[in-house]
């Protein structure tokens, strides 16, 4: 564009220079963003491109322009890049004093929530349905947890309220009212202060301020069901009613699921990489460290596909063979993750394999599996480190020490009478037991142990 020709928003009085301010600023800095025109749609793309650069998927004309413009801020300070809003060159309509507001049909700005700390302490009828550590060093344990904690409401029958414990899950109190989010019934933090908390019948919010304010994230019209996240990556599974898998009326909706690959700070997974998973029942990713896997379940108990990630893709595994019509449950070890249990559920009756190299290969155990830990439901499975497993099964549990060698005699589960609802390892090696909503009362928020399973102490559910 030449300097005579006038833009929106010009006097156009002859004589006159026109300054223009995105001219201006490419003028000033042609040597740093050489190869862009000078125009708004790049002025555009760069302030577009600031906000989400550190996701590794973006477009690498954006990634230049980015780091043209940082450049920038490195050598002559930040004032020069492009303000957070491009200039109004129009100037505000007639009889407005205000700035012209944006573009109508432009992106709708996420939902944020503020959330409002509840007073006294956590109400006795309250249920732990989730728990997540909250310290980005698995080596540094300041003893800091959070909690998604419901309780019967009015307003969705009933209602989350996110609590904070800083002596290791032993005392809580809570610290944000979660009701204005829907009904979240999990939670994950990385830190002191982001995370995020979604459920099966509500969307997934995000914080990066300790829960002190929410916002949405869009995950395109699905559920979100489990989440990851490490260093600068986030990996998701997702589930959504497809009625194009339904096979006849009886069986509709389905549910299929997929799993998302994206940066953790993105609030748009909608155009982010996804894996098909097919018709599933759930999808978790279970791993630690840099190791991680997509476990799906079918409509019954058994597990469909395994999936690793793999240099930023998710790959198939190894089947285990010789395992009925496919495994259980599959677990990895807490502090080697390449290291995985799949038990086996069938006419022989219980038998494990394992895999040390990642699923790539597996292995039978031919180890005697405790009869005991089987109830009407295939018994949980965690484990801490590679020659560890604990099997919980009604309310009854075995653990080994040795890869399976010796097992540990029958104990229970403090108050226990049926199989918890599932089991967690956290990353500092505790392992969490969450009873069922039948379970739960104020005696019982959950069970707890420090020692692999060995012994059990009980959190109440008022904190």
């Amino acid at each position: 564009m030449s300097s005579d020709e006038q833009r929106p928003g010009d006097d156009g009085r002859p004589g006159e220079a026109r300054h223009d301010p995105v001219e201006e600023f490419f003028a000033a800095h042609r040597a740093q963003v050489r190869d862009e025109p000078a125009d708004e749609v790049t002025w555009q793309r760069i302030r577009d491109g600031r906000r989400r650069a550190s996701s590794p998927r973006r477009g690498a004309v954006a990634g230049a322009i980015v780091a043209a413009a940082a450049a920038l801020a490195v050598v002559f300070g930040p004032g020069l890049l492009p303000d957070a809003a491009p200039p109004d060159l129009a100037g505000p309509p007639p009889g407005s004093t205000e700035p012209a507001s944006g573009d109508p049909s432009g992106p709708e700005q996420p939902q944020t929530v503020t959330t409002e700390i509840p007073e006294g302490t956590l109400a006795s009828d309250g249920r732990f349905a989730d728990v997540t550590t909250a310290d980005p060093d698995p080596g540094v344990d300041t003893g800091v947890r959070r909690a998604v904690v419901t309780r019967p409401c009015d307003t969705n029958g009933w209602c989350s309220v996110l609590a904070t414990s800083d002596d290791g899950g032993l005392t809580w109190a809570p610290s944000a009212d979660l009701a204005e989010l829907g009904m979240v019934d999990r939670v994950l933090f990385v830190d002191h202060e982001r995370g995020w908390v979604w459920g099966g019948k509500a969307p997934l919010w995000a914080t990066v301020d300790g829960g002190r304010s929410w916002t949405q994230v869009d995950v395109g019209g699905d559920t979100v069901d489990d989440i990851s996240v490490w260093e600068d990556v986030l990996l998701a599974t997702t589930l959504v009613d497809d009625p194009g898998t339904c096979t006849s009326a009886a069986d509709c909706p389905q549910v299929s699921g997929a799993a998302v690959l994206t940066d953790p700070a993105d609030r748009d997974w909608t155009d982010d990489p996804v894996t098909a998973l097919g018709p599933v029942g759930r999808a978790a990713v279970i791993g630690a460290g840099n190791e991680r896997y997509v476990l799906a379940h079918g409509d019954g108990a058994l597990v469909t596909s395994l999936l690793r990630l793999q240099d930023g893709r998710l790959e198939s595994t190894a089947a285990v063979s010789s395992c009925g019509g496919g495994p259980v449950a599959v677990t990895a070890s807490a502090d080697d993750p390449a290291h995985l249990w799949a038990l086996c559920d069938d006419e022989r009756g219980l038998a494990l394999q394992q895999s040390s190299n990642g699923a790539r290969t597996w292995l039978p155990t031919n180890l005697t599996v405790p009869s005991f830990v089987l109830g009407e439901r295939a018994p949980l499975m965690a484990s801490t480190h590679a020659d560890h497993l604990l099997l919980v099964g009604e309310g009854n549990y075995a653990l080994t020490t040795d890869g399976g060698q010796t097992w540990s005699t029958e104990e229970f589960l403090p108050g226990a009478q049926a199989r918890p609802e599932r089991l967690e390892v956290t990353m500092f090696g505790e392992v969490i037991a969450y009873p069922t909503a039948d379970q739960a009362s104020p005696e019982l928020a959950l069970w707890r142990s420090g020692d692999g399973g060995r012994t059990w102490e009980t959190v109440l559910s008022g904190g």
